[in-house]
């Protein structure tokens, strides 16, 4: 009877621990602004992707967050973008149905190959990266891509919207124009050794869901302003500070040229192009939701 209880004993032991291997989650990644993609692939999710999980956008309000004060903005600020190998995750967004996609040039620099989230089990493959030469910008081109986001020709939004999946989830952020500022990119995966750019800094007014911390993930995503339309493309965050900086549209045209594409402009907006109703800092959610069911901003899979 005692070797039977210390059989049982040995095969509960041998269940549990294989059962903890199964479930057990991914290592993060040593690198905030590229979160690991492991825990986040499409073979992973539940039914109703992002369904569920911005459900409660529809009628919760935003969580007001602290930006740290009313400090002023550095001259430069500086952003390495050295990290082990490993898959991650960031954001595109749709600037045309035939496959152009906008995102951050860290999200696509030094991946193997790339695949864009449109469905719960179905990614598209990236079969072209083109990296803006001196910004942190990209294009990414497939095969197909959902009915484009329209790109505004004016400046001078107060507020803007940003959409996007920090840590791998869906999120969206509300911000507050600060000013201009300087990026400096160093590292040894950024290729010619490192550049600047002249950026927008906003400080961080909201979030949906109520996610403290990093916004890593979020990077390539939609920059909105209050009518809807693209005004820019998350690049960084200071975090202890509240800050979210952004890529210009300027720079954004520079990407167009550099890439030789025209995108959808605020004088030739379609019906499916186009969003309903102005966005605030209380409605945002909702339309941020409606974006990321419909894939207009979509999940961005590195593979290294």
């Amino acid at each position: 009877m005692r070797r039977l209880d210390w059989m049982l004993m040995i095969i509960v032991f041998a269940v549990s621990i294989g059962l903890r291997m199964l479930t057990g989650e991914a290592p993060a990644s040593d690198n905030p602004r590229r979160p690991s993609a492991e825990r986040f692939t499409p073979e992973k999710q539940s039914a109703g992707v992002w369904d569920r999980e911005t459900w409660d956008w529809l009628t919760a309000r935003p969580t007001p967050m602290n930006n740290g004060g009313p400090g002023g903005l550095p001259r430069e600020g500086i952003v390495k973008e050295d990290h082990k190998p490993g898959d991650t995750s960031g954001t595109a967004f749709s600037v045309s149905a035939k496959g152009y996609w906008l995102t951050a040039r860290h999200v696509a620099e030094g991946c193997k190959t790339i695949s864009i989230q449109v469905r719960e089990r179905s990614v598209i493959k990236v079969n072209r990266t083109i990296l803006h030469p001196r910004a942190d910008v990209a294009m990414l081109i497939t095969k197909r891509a959902p009915a484009p986001l329209v790109v505004a020709t004016a400046v001078g939004a107060q507020d803007a919207f940003n959409v996007g999946f920090p840590a791998g989830q869906p999120g969206a952020v509300h911000t507050r124009y600060m000013g201009e500022m300087t990026l400096r990119h160093k590292g040894g995966r950024i290729r010619g050794g490192g550049y600047r750019e002249v950026v927008n800094a906003w400080s961080e007014q909201s979030r949906v869901p109520a996610l403290a911390g990093s916004l890593g993930g979020i990077s390539g995503g939609v920059v909105l302003d209050g009518s809807g339309q693209v005004i820019g493309v998350v690049q960084a965050e200071s975090r202890r500070r509240g800050r979210v900086m952004t890529a210009q549209t300027k720079t954004l045209r520079e990407m167009f040229n550099h890439a030789k594409f025209t995108p959808v402009s605020s004088g030739e907006t379609s019906e499916r192009s186009a969003l309903e109703g102005n966005l605030t800092g209380d409605t945002y959610p909702t339309t941020a939701r409606n974006l990321i069911l419909s894939r207009r901003v979509a999940k961005v899979l590195c593979h290294s």
